[in-house]
């Protein structure tokens, strides 16, 4: 068993101790599973993530637990026998501090108030989440139950660990009960919230700084809340205040008005999208009278052959699904840009077989696709071969499928 320094003092950032074993592991090649006869870091569990750091000169990459053995993951053997100093990662550890505890007081307002059972809780490096019993919130709940968490992180309350006898553990008003019938250790957030957790966490709820809501969702009948404490709080607020600042300068408003100003050009932009699109159809059908109109009249068949410029190949199939509707129509269509894209079609009054057609020519453009004896299409990467490919296409379908 290892002795857990954490649990005595979680601001112990710098210790030295004995390593007991060191071992190779096939689960982490290059690295050595390495045990110390007592650790201040923590191991992955009960949804907090794990301590970074240093075992002399090694570099702690992770940290887990087994049957009571705290197992450290290093990319260097610091000798077994040998007595270490080690140093964690204080940034890191005393984010997870803050994020641990906030979701203590977080998830204590929505069990007080709103009468939520926590069920699910995620600490990852950059968002924290916990799962509420409860099938929906409304803004105004939300606020209060976020002004409720920090008025309890201003009162600075004390916090401390308890490790109760099973006749102590049953006076003590429990959020929720243990999952463990050893070892139990419970966190009192004096006065106020007392839950069984093996995380660290700050002394004092005022070092928590501040919780701060981000959103909310839905998840399997629960709500889901993302939250962010302390300085990750902060930095939250940080890039969207920039943020904000920007978009109210963009549209010279004050930052009070940032939203309702956006919200009026995305209703223009719309409005405006709507009267393009109507606009793009009545060319488009203009378009396709004038093209339909100019064909090429051969033996009984309208054949259109043209070749865009400034259109890609969504523009092009538009285009052929509009033409194939006159009776007795061919039309090939093809434009130029970075690559060369073909699109042909027919009428489905007429028998020839278009897919054959674009395959036999589309080699001459480097190209592939396909399609069916109606539809086919494809691109190619010469370009400058691309008006060859056409030319052939209207020979071989005038001489050898038109007949």
């Amino acid at each position: 068993m290892t002795k857990k320094l954490f649990w005595e003092d979680p601001y112990l950032s710098t210790f030295t101790s004995s390593v007991i074993s060191v071992e190779e592991n096939e689960n982490w090649p290059g690295k050595f599973l390495v045990v110390l006869d007592e650790t201040g870091f923590y191991p992955e569990g009960g949804g907090q993530p794990w301590d970074e750091g240093n075992i002399g000169d090694g570099y702690v990459s992770y940290v887990f637990i087994k049957d009571g053995v705290i197992y450290h993951v290093v990319d260097q053997d610091p000798g077994k026998g040998a007595i270490q100093k080690c140093r964690i990662d204080w940034d890191r550890r005393f984010d997870f501090m803050q994020q641990h505890l906030g979701q203590h007081i977080l998830s204590s307002v929505f069990e007080k108030h709103h009468n939520a059972e926590t069920v699910g809780f995620h600490l990852g490096t950059e968002t924290v989440t916990i799962d509420l019993t409860m099938d929906s919130i409304s803004d105004e709940e939300l606020q209060k139950v976020e002004l409720e968490a920090n008025n309890q992180i201003y009162k600075n309350l004390k916090v401390q660990s308890l490790f109760p006898s099973v006749e102590g553990l049953k006076e003590l008003p429990l959020r929720k009960q243990p999952t463990t019938d050893e070892d139990i250790r419970i966190i009192e957030i004096k006065d106020y919230d007392y839950s069984p957790c093996g995380g660290t966490h700050p002394a004092y709820t005022g070092e928590v700084g501040m919780v701060k809501v981000r959103k909310w969702e839905k998840v399997r009948g629960n709500i889901r809340i993302e939250f962010a404490c302390g300085l990750r709080a902060l930095k939250d607020f940080i890039w969207k205040n920039q943020q904000i600042n920007s978009i109210s300068a963009l549209l010279s408003l004050k930052d009070v008005e940032a939203y309702e100003g956006t919200e009026r050009i995305y209703r223009e932009l719309r409005d405006l999208n709507k009267k393009y699109n109507q606009q793009s159809r009545l060319l488009l059908e203009y378009q396709v009278k004038e093209y339909h109109r100019e064909a090429e009249e051969y033996q009984g068949i309208s054949l259109v052959s043209l070749v865009f410029e400034d259109k890609d190949m969504k523009q092009l199939q538009t285009l052929a699904a509009a033409l194939n509707q006159y009776p007795n129509t061919v039309a090939l269509l093809a434009a130029k840009g970075d690559k060369a894209q073909v699109v042909f079609t027919r009428s489905k009054d007429l028998s020839l077989d278009i897919s054959k057609l674009f395959k036999e020519v589309i080699g001459l453009i480097d190209g592939k696709g396909g399609g069916n004896p109606i539809t086919a299409q494809g691109g190619g990467d010469n370009v400058a071969n691309l008006q060859g490919l056409m030319d052939a296409a209207v020979i071989k379908l005038k001489h050898e499928y038109v007949k």
